[in-house]
């Protein structure tokens, strides 16, 4: 009996292990993605709109056509589950398209680094809710995870100057929403990720959200210069920065929990910033540095294991 519980513990201690690697990656991707996005939206002019849509329609196709060739009974099975779906409509709509939509937006007005910033506070929505479905308070290394990142995006919005957001409001906002929509797709999505698997909750949710942006925003309409260097862009866009990134930290959530998965998914501004400051020479400053390290010590952090956590808490978060 204490050998099963011991090969138990060790395998569930692996799929932590790898649930933090997933998310970090993904939030890698994801901080790449904004970087194109930044490219797409200052450099070339592409409106916030016509982005979405082509990027959750291009990801839709990607996640279902490996769905049609390694899942397709399991994928025909899904629409005989209608609890499910209805899941995956939510996830679709308050998960996937508002964050896409929102994500874009606070970086036009912005830039990636500072878009993504804001979009991680949604931590402090994941944190309070994640603690009140498990009836717990958060756990010292959470705690002082949490207060890193939120000081780590306080220093790198307000570039130090503590009086003065150094951001339009219209970023500000768009930056509180995203934030909203990645509590509601880290949250949102865990049981139907743990019975389906991320390729088809994925696919199926951006091929809905895609399909209900492309109805009202008709992006056919908008006049986008498809020039080798747009398309390249938007190409690198959908494989890493969506492909990838939603493969990574989807299968984060699944193994680490949405809480850990949420907090390691900070790597993403830093990616951001560092791609953005070497590939489209945005400026860094020594506080964005210091925010960016903030941030960093933080992921250490909540990657470290708890001896005295229970394993019934981390599996009341899996199931959030």
């Amino acid at each position: 009996m204490a050998n099963a519980a011991g090969s138990r513990a060790a395998s569930q201690e692996s799929h932590v292990v790898r649930g933090i690697a997933f998310a970090a990656l993904g939030g890698i991707c994801w901080g790449f993605s904004g970087t194109c996005a930044q490219l797409l939206t200052s450099g070339f002019g592409v409106p916030v709109a016509w982005i979405t849509c082509v990027r959750l329609l291009a990801g839709a196709a990607i996640f279902l056509t490996v769905c049609l060739v390694r899942e397709r009974s399991r994928l025909r099975a899904v629409f005989r589950d209608k609890r499910s779906l209805l899941r995956i409509g939510a996830f679709a709509l308050f998960g996937v398209l508002l964050t896409q939509v929102s994500y874009l937006s606070s970086i036009s007005y912005t830039n990636a680094g500072t878009g993504t910033v804001l979009e991680r506070l949604g931590l402090v929505v994941i944190m309070f809710i994640v603690c009140v479905r498990v009836r717990r308070l958060p756990k010292l290394r959470e705690a002082v995870g949490l207060v890193l990142a939120i000081g780590g995006t306080f220093l790198i919005a307000t570039k130090g100057n503590f009086g003065v957001l150094a951001i339009p409001a219209e970023g500000l906002f768009w930056g509180f929403m995203s934030a909203f929509a990645l509590a509601g797709y880290t949250l949102i999505p865990g049981k139907v990720l743990e019975k389906w698997g991320s390729f088809i909750v994925t696919g199926l949710a951006m091929l809905l959200g895609g399909t209900v942006a492309t109805v009202f925003v008709q992006p056919w309409t908008i006049p986008v210069d498809l020039t080798p260097e747009l398309v390249g862009v938007m190409a690198a866009m959908v494989i890493i920065g969506t492909f990838f990134a939603y493969l990574f930290y989807l299968q984060g959530i699944t193994d680490a929990g949405p809480l850990r998965a949420g907090l390691v998914g900070c790597v993403e501004p830093v990616s951001a910033t560092v791609i953005s400051a070497v590939w489209l020479g945005t400026a860094v400053t020594p506080v964005d540095i210091v925010g960016m390290l903030m941030i960093l010590v933080m992921v250490f952090l909540v990657t470290q294991r708890e001896e005295t956590s229970a394993p019934t808490a981390d599996a009341a978060e899996n199931s959030a």
